[in-house]
């Protein structure tokens, strides 16, 4: 599985998106392919340029082979776009501010999405992504979603961004994107002619909140993440927290228009191969407060049937406190399905979690030893070349006791000897 995580420690918007992720290997060809299939007058250029002396990629939205009026540096306070509803311009970042041109309506823009040649996934996720801006503007301004507006130098923007990062993001064949707290910036953004608004804005506020991510204000009294970067985020995120368990396999950094002497303006992905496929083996476990503690041997010996490698219960004490039981399942992934099964089959479970695990074993091999004329089986277990454990069979040895009348405990004690006897 190929996981990704989102670094937004610095904040994030779609030109610091679509630079990340061109830096981490995505096919820019591809990009500017989806690009153009909406608008043929977009393409995607890359520089290297560096913030704070980190090395970093900047994507610039260019317009008929001329750079975007929202990618000039110094065009604003921030690292985003503007766009809004109507003719007032909720934009934020570096913007070209106030302005009252033409509008690109949410349904045009929709309509352009799906009628473009574009591969199913980025037309999925740029729809998605438009979807969650029009909902959050809709919010920020008290109208009905499919009214908004987008003005046209940021709509153009906002496609190039959006579409681009999507075209990115499924060029790179990602199975799991983990997005970090997102640092949304503080102070207040001015805004031509209507004054400044308060950072967080509204629709960045509407945003992280749908996604339920977490967030923070951050160092800088900016406009650190711009409302198309929130909603890049929030469709792009499988889930949110710190670097996941991985080997990692690429880095890319993307660069923000600005750069401010708070923080590098930089955001960072990082994509591996998850932990979950470095793990040799999987442990199920679910807790069961409702099943007759009867049947639990039966679950275990089926278990066992199936290719389980190993399976044991834990008492536990769940809510209201009611006695319980955590079962807990080893099985290699051959026999994952099978196991999952039997254990949905035969509890009262309906559902379990898992994870991967990393097994070390010693090496084990299996002879017969003689007490006192009666055979018993015995595993041997090698480290490092040393023998380190000798385990007779209890079964063998709870016979040879009965057949010898002697205690369990004195033949158990001669078998263990007569092992190591074998490897000495």
């Amino acid at each position: 599985m190929r996981v990704a995580w989102i670094d937004c420690s610095a904040g994030a918007s779609g030109d610091m998106l679509l630079g990340a992720f061109i830096s981490a290997g995505a096919d820019l060809n591809a990009v500017n392919a989806a690009v153009a299939a909406v608008d043929p007058s977009l393409s995607v250029t890359v520089t290297q340029t560096a913030r704070h002396q980190i090395a970093a990629t900047k994507a610039t939205v260019e317009v008929n082979g001329e750079p975007h009026p929202e990618n000039i540096p110094d065009a604003g306070h921030g690292h985003g776009h503007g766009h809004g509803h109507g003719h007032d311009d909720a934009g934020h970042g570096h913007g070209h501010g106030g302005g009252h041109g033409p509008t690109r309506a949410w349904a045009e823009v929709r309509r352009l999405l799906e009628e473009a040649r574009l591969d199913d996934a980025v037309r999925a996720r740029a729809l998605e992504t438009f979807g969650r801006l029009a909902r959050a503007e809709a919010a920020a301004h008290g109208v009905e979603p499919d009214t908004v507006h987008f003005h046209e130098v940021g709509a153009l923007d906002a496609i190039a961004d959006i579409v681009g990062v999507a075209a990115a993001s499924v060029s790179l064949d990602l199975d799991r994107i983990v997005v970090s707290t997102i640092v949304l910036g503080s102070g207040t953004q001015v805004r031509g002619q209507h004054g400044g608004i308060p950072i967080p804005g509204p629709a960045v506020l509407h945003l992280v909140s749908e996604a339920e991510a977490p967030v923070t204000g951050g160092p800088a009294p900016y406009e650190m993440t711009t409302p198309t970067g929130a909603a890049l985020l929030a469709t792009l995120a499988d889930d949110f927290g710190p670097l996941p368990p991985m080997r990692i396999e690429q880095t890319g950094v993307g660069a923000g228009g600005r750069d401010p002497v708070e923080v590098p303006n930089i955001l960072r992905v990082v994509i591996g191969a998850s932990a979950d496929e470095l793990a040799t083996e999987l442990v199920y476990e679910t807790n069961v407060d409702d099943l007759d503690p009867r049947i639990w041997p039966q679950v275990l010996a089926r278990l066992m049937e199936a290719g389980a490698a190993d399976a044991w219960l834990t008492p536990i004490l769940m809510k209201k406190g009611r006695p319980a039981h955590t079962l807990s399942v080893l099985v290699g992934g051959a026999n994952a399905e099978t196991v999952r099964a039997v254990i949905l089959a035969e509890t009262s479970a309906i559902g379990l979690r898992e994870f991967g695990i990393r097994k070390h074993a010693a090496d084990r091999e299996f002879a017969t030893v003689d007490v006192e004329g009666q055979s018993i089986h015995v595993k041997i277990a090698r480290y490092g070349g040393q023998v380190i454990n000798v385990q007779p069979e209890y079964d063998d040895v709870a016979a040879a006791a009965n057949a010898l009348k002697k205690p369990v405990k004195t033949i158990l004690a001669k078998a263990v000897a007569a092992g190591h006897d074998l490897w000495s």
